[in-house]
């Protein structure tokens, strides 16, 4: 009676050691992409600010021309 209930328990935490296994191993693979999407987010963010960085002294400019056309013929 004790060697089976000793049996049964020894089944039991082998069971539950290899769900920690696969579990761990699903932690270790979804953190990876976590890690991955979040490099790639980063990545995205500083090439949108660049460009934003970019069109904005490029507005900047033909609303400085704009204006000195404006003021050259209004005046």
């Amino acid at each position: 009676m004790v060697c089976q209930v000793r049996n049964q328990l020894a089944i039991q935490v082998t069971n539950l050691q290899v769900d920690l296994d696969n579990v761990t191993g699903q932690l270790d693979e979804e953190t990876a992409a976590a890690e991955t999407l979040r490099a790639q987010l980063q990545r995205a963010v500083t090439e949108l600010q660049q460009l934003k960085s970019k069109y904005d002294k490029e507005v900047a400019a033909y609303s400085q021309q704009l204006d000195e056309m404006r003021y050259k013929y209004c005046h």
